[in-house]
């Protein structure tokens, strides 16, 4: 996209995206959930104003509207959590401005996932949906407890419920509904959560890295035990070789555009998939360090069609996400070193909220982690 000057990016968390369109020099604008300080000090303008408040529900497609209107962009980038707004992606798409997976993209390979693992012959939880309590009930005793709960439409590990058993499951509709009606019931994987960052493109699909997936972690502060911790990239050994291989069939057969990924969990049996993210992934900036690229870049290359080729990971790179212990003001991070998502000081910040997230670099998975860990450790005692 020669003529590119200006990108809107827009989802849960841009910074990173943010970043690495701003390394490209290009002008950026974003609207986002947590309006981060480092985010706004990287963008030329911010929706909704910061700093950000706990349990605040946006205007997405509403605040995308306001900003074309007072910018001239170029092209649309999507994040996390804007593959449940369909009316916002349908809108980018009929002004020209998406780049990336269109809405009819994104729900056909979230919903078309499992069928398409099927045909493939790849491994996949068996899985329903359910509009009651006493429905999700039901389809667990079909399906064998345990399973999960999970929002239909949902991000970063929120709402989901394990559920052992028939009470379990009726007493967890309401938690992983969210009011929307329904739920996934799906047979519960146990193993190690994993996932894999892909290209796409020309009905190719080519693997960037696969990476390890934290969850549930709660000495990082995590309110769930499925929620989001981060990750370490990249992760090699048992099921890495394999996964590559499902991620780039699946890619294929989905005929997903751009910057995708695929999230496994490497049971005793081998890799099993479980679920799709069809727009850029929170493994963003350790894929970048690895491979020594830049994924806006190569995002929207495969976007044109052109295509490329990667090497080998150098390295590991980690992130870890923090969150907050409890109903507090933020105090100032910003001398801690590798922190990045900063909260602004004095910023009000809910119990189990993200408070910030610490990267780490190094040659081996120890050196990589036990700098972030140290780092974390620091913040969560000042916190105390």
């Amino acid at each position: 996209m020669k003529d590119l000057r200006t990108v809107l990016v827009v989802g849960v968390n841009t910074r990173p995206v943010v970043k690495s369109a701003r390394a490209l020099g290009l002008r950026v604008w974003a609207v986002d959930r947590f309006r981060d300080l480092d985010l706004c000090s990287l963008a030329e303008g911010v929706l909704p104003p910061p700093p950000s408040s706990p349990g605040e529900k946006l205007d997405w497609r509403g605040l995308c509207s306001r900003l074309l209107e007072e910018r001239e962009v170029d092209a649309v980038l999507c994040t996390s959590g804007m593959e449940h707004q369909p009316r916002l992606l349908k809108e980018l798409e009929r002004r020209g401005l998406l780049v990336g997976n269109s809405w009819e993209k994104m729900e056909g390979a979230r919903r078309n996932l499992f069928r398409a693992a099927s045909r493939l012959g790849i491994p996949f939880p068996p899985t329903e949906e359910a509009g009651s309590p006493e429905e999700a009930g039901e389809k667990g005793e079909e399906l064998g407890y345990p399973v999960v709960l999970k929002p239909l439409r949902g991000g970063g590990g929120r709402g989901v419920v394990l559920a052992r058993s028939r009470k379990e499951a009726e007493e967890g509709f309401g938690e992983a509904c969210s009011g929307r009606g329904k739920v996934l019931v799906q047979r519960y994987v146990e193993g190690r959560s994993a996932s894999v960052s892909l290209m796409c493109g020309r009905g190719e699909a080519t693997c960037l890295t696969v990476n390890e997936q934290l969850v549930g972690d709660p000495s990082l502060g995590a309110p769930g035990p499925f929620s989001y911790c981060g990750g370490v990239v990249p992760l090699r050994g048992r099921g890495a070789e394999r996964m590559a291989e499902y991620a780039e069939a699946l890619g294929s057969e989905l005929g997903l555009v751009g910057s995708n990924g695929l999230d496994f969990v490497i049971s005793e049996e081998g890799p099993v998939v479980v679920e799709v993210n069809p727009r850029f992934q929170g493994t963003l900036e350790q894929v970048e360090a690895v491979l020594g690229i830049n994924l806006v870049e190569e995002h929207l290359r495969w976007c044109e069609g052109e295509g490329g080729e990667y090497g080998e990971p150098k390295g590991v790179a980690v992130k870890l996400v923090l969150y907050s212990p409890g109903d507090l003001l933020a105090p100032d991070l910003t001398f801690f070193p590798g922190v990045v998502d900063l909260p602004w000081k004095g910023q009000r910040v809910g119990r189990g909220q993200p408070l910030c997230s610490v990267l780490g670099l190094g040659p081996r998975r120890e050196e990589a982690v036990g700098e972030a860990r140290r780092t974390a450790e620091k913040i969560l005692g000042l916190l105390r």
